[in-house]
């Protein structure tokens, strides 16, 4: 089963946020509003607008994507957001100067096990690589998610060993140079 990836439109907000309230999905999943800007809470309406002037201030480092099967049926989402100056996670610090973001992916439970997740995630980081100046991904997934960790492996990042996890996260990295060797 193929995947493919698109920029979220305003149409797709409902997908969206039904995802992001299904308990299965966000079992190991936070939030993270901050770098969002915007919650599952909000209404579609104001969502589409926060996520359009966020996206008018950050540019493309901060987008929402949806993944798509072959046959128009969409199956999951990613997003990632560039990292402020002096950002941390847990022991992790961003580098200063080197532009970043952090990003994940999340399916519906019937995609998963499927390769889907890894095939998804591979068109997220050459999105991210090749349509943005970021240098160095990461991604934070779950201590009690191997399945997630493996996506992620699959994809190319490696894990950060400067901690086990915060608050029950690890850090997996991917730089901008490791993405053209292997890609």
């Amino acid at each position: 089963m193929n995947v493919t990836i698109s920029e979220l439109k305003e149409e797709d907000l409902p997908f969206l946020l039904d995802l992001w309230h299904d308990l299965e999905v966000m079992r190991y999943a936070d939030e993270f509003p901050g770098l969002r800007g915007w919650s599952r809470s909000d209404d579609p309406a104001t969502a589409w607008a926060r996520y359009q002037e966020r996206r008018a201030e950050l540019g493309p480092a901060y987008t929402q994507l949806i993944l798509w099967l072959r046959d128009g049926t969409r199956a999951g989402e990613s997003f990632v957001a560039p990292l402020r100056e002096r950002y941390t996670f847990g022991r992790w610090e961003k580098p200063a100067g080197v532009p970043s973001v952090m990003g994940d992916i999340k399916l519906l439970p019937q995609y998963w096990n499927q390769g889907l997740g890894t095939r998804g995630m591979r068109q997220v980081v050459e999105w991210v690589f090749t349509q943005t100046d970021c240098e160095l991904f990461i991604v934070p997934p779950h201590r009690r998610n191997p399945t997630a960790e493996r996506v992620y492996e699959k994809a190319g990042f490696v894990r950060f060993t400067g901690q086990r996890s915060w608050r029950n996260h690890k850090i997996m990295e991917l730089t901008r140079g490791r993405f053209w060797e292997l890609y």
